[in-house]
């Protein structure tokens, strides 16, 4: 388990980290868990990723926008899952926070709720409309369990459980998936398509079913997190030869796929960030 703690005139928060079971590997990239209080922000901006995320909230209530405007409030031993989105959503809170999150790759979240994702993507959705009203019991559980470590074995059991019976998914689609994901986006869908002996309009459509977004927008993701990733680790920027190292066209493309994906351009993106594992502020401050 990692921990990373931050006190500062932006506020304070403690982040955990820890893997999964190993026999829920290429379903569940990672839990974790959060506490904050006393945030000089109320807003965050969520940028889209390569994970579908399910969060369960222990504390005061937060509201999500999703990335096509609809607003969602969630109280206490609530739990709301993210989808993939080609761009950003808002979290808003009253400057505290506490609880989980499971960060589940799109093949783990279609085994686990049973539905194709076009059906969630780009969009926010209740837990116990996927999972059942049983979920709350799990929720008021994981809630009064004081263990960390015992918070995230809960979750383990829980997860092995439902995807032991699910059914299995298509191999080409994940390895089209991991393709994209190793190459940080830079993969053309061309060669993927011709890989997979199939048209590019037919391997689109089959991702877009099952992940809920085509290849040509999950590439785009995973580049733009690459770029968030140099951004993060550079003391300086150098903003043409990040946009080089990220794999896009010059600079102007950057600039254009952070206005589409994050909302502003990448100065902007980079005064926002918050140190270890914040976030991204949203518009609105106190």
């Amino acid at each position: 388990m990692r921990v990373v703690e931050h006190s500062s005139e932006l506020g304070a928060w403690t982040m955990l980290f820890a893997s999964p079971d190993p026999r829920l590997r290429g379903y569940v990239e990672s839990y974790g868990g959060y506490r904050e209080h006393g945030t000089a922000f109320y807003s965050r901006r969520e940028m889209p990723g390569g994970s579908v995320v399910v969060l369960l909230n222990f504390g005061d209530p937060l509201r999500i926008t999703d990335t096509v405007g609809d607003s969602l409030a969630f109280g206490e031993c609530q739990g709301f899952v993210g989808a993939l989105s080609d761009s950003y959503a808002v979290s808003e809170t009253n400057g505290a926070q506490r609880g989980m999150h499971v960060m589940l790759t799109p093949f783990g979240a279609r085994r686990l709720f049973g539905l194709p994702l076009h059906h969630l993507a780009n969009r926010v959705v209740r837990l116990e409309d996927l999972l059942g009203s049983e979920i709350h019991a799990l929720l008021h559980r994981l809630r009064e369990t004081r263990d960390w470590a015992a918070r995230f074995a809960l979750l383990d059991d829980l997860l092995l459980r439902r995807l032991r019976d699910a059914k299995s998914l298509p191999r080409d689609l994940l390895w089209a998936w991991r393709q994209l994901a190793d190459s940080q986006g830079n993969m053309p869908i061309a060669d993927l398509a011709a890989r997979l002996d199939c048209s590019r309009k037919h391997l689109a459509a089959r991702f877009a079913d099952e992940v809920g977004l085509g290849p040509k927008t999950i590439a785009r993701i995973h580049r733009f997190q690459h770029a968030m990733g140099l951004i993060s680790a550079a003391d300086s920027v150098d903003w043409s030869d990040l946009a080089l190292q990220a794999g896009y066209y010059d600079q102007a493309h950057l600039i254009r796929e952070f206005r589409a994906l994050a909302g502003s351009a990448p100065g902007d993106f980079l005064r926002r960030r918050l140190p270890d594992h914040g976030g991204v502020i949203g518009d609105a401050g106190r």
